[in-house]
């Protein structure tokens, strides 16, 4: 017996195995009635017989064929075809070896197109590969080791950029201290990864570098034999295995009825098998700055209210590496290592007055604008008696208090408009009119010369002015006897 390169066993009459013979008794007998003597005899019975190709395929029979060749050369073609479709490195072979036996027959029945419609049909063919298993299970299968490692390299592509994983292979064992602001980095790494071993497979199933690395990520689902429990139904399993009723069906068409299914059936389910996790680890020299503090001290020369900043605060400015690990991008840890305080902050000191603010006025009043005239006096107006003076065009429309006092009412009130009144507490009482805004609310004690309001144009009035009044003991007063 002799093997050539296609992987097709030629054998003669008499080495065909006892099983294959049995076949072939009958030609064998008729063709021994013709030897009879001498060499004459023998080749005038050759001349009359015709020779035959019995095809098997391991120990399946295939057919007859009258010639070799189309056998041989249909096996080489497909094998070029496969490793050419698939991108092979490995050669291809056919998983049942294929022999042909030859045979000389009176009548040649051959089968030439039969038989190689059936191997088209039949044939089936491996290569050597690399198995890709994530926690003990194959995820997906490649060609050979190049493909596998440019796989892998894709899966971490997915978190991080090719520059930072040739950064990463290009660094040194005994790296160089990072720079401010400088990021780097440390380990990458494939969790659930176990490793890339040998296999053979039909060359479909092989895949390439892109399509093997999606399958990594992803993950995929493996048909496994689940023992049902007591309660199962085909709603609780498929939800249990994260399928659809219709999925799990499919996988067992003679389950007719699984609503009610006795404890201790075999069912057939899809197994999720996870993808990898691409797991990175980096670190990065940090600037941040310290925010100062704001620290408050008692100022008894000051009036409770009263607030000024003995002292500016500034930052300060540390330095640190921030280790970070993610997992698919995704944030676990986070650690801070080798801090270093740059500038030390500066707090800010604020003095806060303890010196509680006198209700009872000065009986000396100030003025109730910053600048402006008197544009109306206390006096005969319109018919009626003016009970005030009218101040308009001030520096800015600030109304403020002309003395310590009480605020007694603070509000909208008829022709006034936005009113405020302030009890002195010294039998002075003073009325401020017509404000656009009110800042004060009633039983507020205000100090001589604290913003009530701004000057406005509200109730009866002709334009932005402040209406004031001023009475002593209840009885309305002239404004200009009292104000300095």
């Amino acid at each position: 017996m002799s093997t050539n390169k296609s992987q097709v066993k030629i054998f003669s009459l008499y080495s065909i195995s006892k099983n294959r013979m049995i076949g072939s008794m009958m030609s064998i007998i008729l063709f021994s009635v013709f030897t009879i003597h001498g060499a004459v005899a023998k080749d005038h019975d050759e001349q009359g017989l015709e020779k035959l190709y019995h095809v098997y395929s391991g120990d399946s029979y295939i057919g007859a064929v009258s010639e070799k060749d189309p056998i041989l050369k249909w096996v080489k073609s497909k094998k070029i075809e496969l490793k050419d479709e698939y991108a092979l490195s490995a050669d291809v072979i056919m998983q049942e070896e294929l022999a042909l036996i030859p045979e000389r027959v009176f009548e040649a029945r051959e089968e030439n197109e039969k038989v190689l419609n059936q191997l088209e049909d039949t044939a089936v063919f491996k290569a050597d590969a690399k198995a890709l298993q994530v926690d003990g299970e194959t995820i997906a299968y490649v060609a050979d080791e190049k493909v596998a490692e440019k796989a892998l390299k894709l899966v971490k592509k997915t978190v991080v950029s090719e520059e930072e994983l040739s950064s990463l292979q290009d660094q040194s064992e005994s790296a160089s201290e990072l720079d401010t602001g400088e990021a780097r980095i440390t380990d990458i790494r494939l969790k659930g990864f176990d490793k890339a071993i040998e296999a053979e497979v039909a060359p479909e199933k092989i895949l390439s570098a892109e399509k093997a690395a999606e399958k990594l990520k992803k993950g995929t689902k493996k048909e496994i034999s689940y023992k049902t429990e007591k309660g199962d139904t085909s709603e609780k399993i498929a939800e249990k295995f994260d399928m659809t009723e219709e999925e799990l069906a499919e996988l067992n068409p003679d389950l007719e009825q699984m609503t009610a299914l006795k404890p201790g059936t075999d069912v057939n389910v899809n197994k999720s098998i996870e993808g990898i996790t691409v797991s990175v680890k980096t670190e990065e020299r940090v600037t941040e700055q310290i925010p100062y503090e704001k620290k408050v001290v008692k100022d008894k020369d000051l009036l409770v209210g009263e607030t000024r900043v003995k002292q500016k605060g500034s930052d300060g400015e540390k330095e640190y590496t921030l280790h970070t690990h993610e997992e698919d991008g995704k944030q676990k840890s986070q650690t801070v290592k080798d801090e270093d305080v740059i500038d030390e902050p500066l707090p800010e000191i604020v003095a806060e007055g303890s010196k509680e603010i006198p209700s009872k006025g000065t009986g000396s009043l100030i003025w109730p604008t910053n600048g402006g005239y008197i544009s109306s006096h206390q006096g005969p107006r319109w018919g009626k008696h003016h009970k005030g003076i009218d101040i308009a065009q001030p520096d800015d429309y600030t109304i403020k208090t002309v003395d310590n006092g009480t605020v007694i009412s603070a509000g909208y009130e008829g022709d006034y408009g936005n009113k405020v009144v302030v009890d002195h507490n010294n039998g002075l009482r003073t009325i401020y009119a017509h404000l656009d805004k009110v800042d004060v609310k009633k039983g507020q004690i205000v100090k001589q010369g604290e913003s009530l309001g701004l000057m406005g144009n509200t109730g009866f009035s002709t334009g932005i002015h402040l209406h004031f009044e001023v009475y002593s003991n209840g009885e309305l007063q002239n404004p200009m006897d009292y104000l300095e």
